[in-house]
């Protein structure tokens, strides 16, 4: 019933994101080269960006030990943090030119006028199986419906996880106000569960893999599924003021962005070799996990879908029109 070393390690690496999910499965495309300095050249050529230690994040790094965002004519200096909300005043002080976060995080801070928010560039969508509400072996817990009247726990409260699974369990004939969730961060969940303190689990990659194989853990429910089906979980942004000022350099950290994502589809070696640089997860554990969708293209109809979703919660104060945040998608 103990984790093993690597993936107790990797619970860290699972900060705020929730490192999930699969890659998409279209055969790996060739990789156009666009300098942006034959372009007419970009206002910035050096920026920093912040992103977290999980799997989502594995995009900009790809970008970087793939030398596109040279190809584009920039030079991308990142940095960790362990949470979203540590980074926005560094976004607003100038200290960085662009970060990476969850979206509900960025929409709440954009509607709280805390941030005005640009979106740069999606980041990653939940996968089947890289999320999982699960029970121990011995618990009577057996399907979705079983769950009402339970205590779940989320990362933080009113977040993306628990977002995204109230729309799941009314599509399952489950009351949402009947679940009680409660904060555990990732490295208290195991202890939780297994002294009774939660009575499912609600986990993210690499931990679902660990408590299959090493607990015996049976899924009740997959929380990215249905309505909840390829659910946008974080991507990255800037603020708008820095949008305006800086357009080209925008677009081709977007380029970039997007031919990572490309030459990740149907190749897991290129995230499995980068994610020991910026997270806790080692090559052995990550060569099992289930890794999120990630995105090679914007698309606001189903990012705006999480907008809606939070203002049906009673998140927001008021409606966001996503695509009016959202920087043009470029082509390589």
């Amino acid at each position: 019933m103990r984790l093993g070393r690597s993936s107790r390690a990797a619970i860290i690496g699972l900060a705020l994101a929730l490192g999930i999910t699969a890659c998409s499965g279209d055969s790996s495309p060739s990789v156009p080269t666009s300098t942006a300095a034959a372009n007419g050249g970009l206002e910035k050529t050096e920026i920093k960006v912040v992103g977290l230690p999980a799997i989502d994040t594995a995009a900009l790094y790809v970008a970087i030990d793939q030398k596109l965002f040279e190809k584009e004519g920039l030079k991308v200096t990142p940095q960790i943090v362990q949470s979203s909300p540590e980074a926005i005043p560094m976004l607003l002080n100038g200290e960085i030119d662009a970060m990476f976060g969850n979206y509900v995080s960025m929409f709440q801070a954009h509607d709280q006028g805390a941030l005005k928010l640009r979106i740069l560039a999606e980041g990653s969508r939940a996968a089947p199986d890289s999320l999982s509400v699960m029970a121990l072996p011995d618990s009577p817990i057996r399907s979705a419906k079983d769950l009402e009247g339970k205590t779940i726990n989320v990362n933080v409260l009113h977040n993306f996880q628990e977002l995204a699974l109230t729309q799941v369990l009314k599509a399952n004939n489950v009351d949402p106000k009947k679940i009680k969730y409660v904060q555990v961060t990732f490295q208290n969940i195991m202890p939780a569960w297994q002294k009774g303190q939660i009575d499912a689990a609600y986990l993210g990659e690499p931990l679902v893999t660990a408590a299959t194989s090493q607990m015996g853990a049976r899924k009740i429910l997959d929380p990215a599924s249905g309505p909840a089906s390829e659910f946008p979980i974080s991507g990255y942004v800037s603020t708008q003021d820095w949008y305006e000022k800086n357009p080209k350099t925008a677009a081709a950290f977007q380029r970039a962005l997007h031919n990572a994502a490309k030459m990740m589809e149907g190749n897991r070696e290129l995230v499995v070799d980068v994610l020991p640089n910026f997270t806790q997860i080692d090559k052995a554990t990550a060569a099992t996990v289930t890794f999120p969708y990630f995105s090679s293209s914007d698309n606001p109809v189903r990012l705006q879908r999480v907008a809606d979703w939070m203002v049906e919660a009673g998140w927001l104060s008021k409606d966001i029109d996503v695509a009016s945040l959202m920087s043009p998608t470029t082509s390589g």
